[in-house]
């Protein structure tokens, strides 16, 4: 008699996981073979910065899309600005995008942005573009503005990274920054994806369920290693193996990024601001939140991240003037605010909106002018 009832919630299950979530390949993720990435159902190749939104991608039933131009969480609007409108373009990974936390497209904090600057402002033509992607650090960004946002004509960047910088920010790719994110051939793709570092260690029954993603999720939750969307490494302080140090070389990329950046704004003719990102890592945090916290993807410790955010926030000081700089850091270490390292639940989302337009509403000389 319980055989049915089994058999249905598992087939309720199943048929809930390939609707809601993003597929995983399980042979992919613990190294054994080549497959697709997670994010070929909602990426596309992308000639000028790795990869972008799949156009007209939709995740209904959590209110996630991305736009006919391949936008994240972005309205429809015309690559032609309509004279009088004001366009502001957020750059940044996933945390920007609203995609860590699977926050749905009016919950993304540069949503609630534009609606703070509209409702401000309720007679200026405000339109905004939500140019972040999960996985994009400067390195992607600085293609895609060039490449691509630029063409829609912003008059203000708002500029959030932190944390993605941070997987360059370790010896082996330092040592070698060609080497980044590229396949063996030198090239990039979605279809034959394999992390250079195995997110979990294979099981035996790997090969035997890979056809359910419901089982594979199941599995993936099971492990001590593995927590998060798509099977992300986790990483506490009892994992071992992670150094107390990072590589200082990579605040020198991250200063050369953001130095093409500003001026690649000023080129364009729009106004910058550089967002320090708010982070749940910070000094004496909690045990219990850092099990949130994923320090082995990149390979350092706590204590290094707290000092490899420090750095970065440092760089920021130094390129940019006050005004420029908007601080997210007050938020910073407060759980109920975070989903994990980074990612904002909708409250956390909503308290981020709030800084930014607070910023942009004081320093933004085109919004003043407008």
């Amino acid at each position: 008699m319980w055989l049915l009832p089994l058999l249905f919630t598992f087939v309720a299950g199943e048929i809930w996981v390939r609707s809601n979530k993003q597929p995983v390949d399980l042979l992919s993720i613990n190294g054994t073979r080549p497959g697709r990435s997670p994010m070929a159902s909602w990426a596309v190749v992308d000639a000028f910065s790795a990869y972008r939104g799949r156009p007209g991608f939709s995740m209904a039933a959590m209110g996630k899309s991305i736009n006919s131009e391949g936008f994240i969480s972005t309205p429809e609007l015309s690559r032609a600005k309509p004279a009088g409108t004001l366009r502001v373009a957020f750059l940044g990974g996933s945390s920007v995008a609203g995609q860590g936390g699977d926050l749905a497209d009016a919950d993304t904090w540069p949503w609630k942005v534009a609606e703070a600057l509209r409702a401000a402002h309720p007679d200026q033509p405000i339109e905004f573009i939500n140019a972040a992607l999960g996985g994009y650090s400067t390195f992607e960004t600085m293609g895609r503005l060039w490449a691509r946002v630029r063409f829609y004509e912003p008059d203000v960047l708002v500029l959030c990274h932190g944390w993605n910088e941070l997987y360059y920010w370790k010896a082996e790719h330092m040592d070698d920054p060609t080497n980044w994110r590229r396949l063996e051939d030198g090239g990039w793709a979605l279809d034959r994806w394999l992390p250079r570092d195995p997110m979990l260690s294979p099981w035996p029954i790997d090969g035997l369920i890979q056809w359910s993603q419901l089982l594979m999720r199941v599995r993936m939750k099971l492990s001590p290693s593995v927590t998060g969307e798509a099977g992300s490494a986790a990483g506490g302080e009892e994992d071992g193996g992670l150094a107390d140090h990072y590589d200082p070389r990579g605040a020198d990329v991250w200063r050369d990024h953001l130095t093409l950046i500003g001026a690649t704004a000023e080129l364009m003719g729009a106004e910058l601001f550089v967002v320090k990102q708010a982070t749940l890592i910070v000094p004496d945090l909690p045990t219990a939140l850092r099990e949130l916290c994923q320090y082995s993807h990149h390979g350092f410790d706590h204590d290094a991240h707290v000092a490899a955010f420090a750095h970065l926030y440092r760089v920021l000081d130094e390129l940019f003037a006050p005004e420029r700089v908007i601080d997210l850091t007050p938020l910073s270490g407060r759980g109920e605010l975070f989903t994990d390292h980074v990612h904002p639940n909708p409250e956390g989302a909503t308290a981020m909106a709030e800084l930014v337009a607070d910023a942009l509403l004081r320093h933004s000389q085109v919004l003043s002018s407008n």
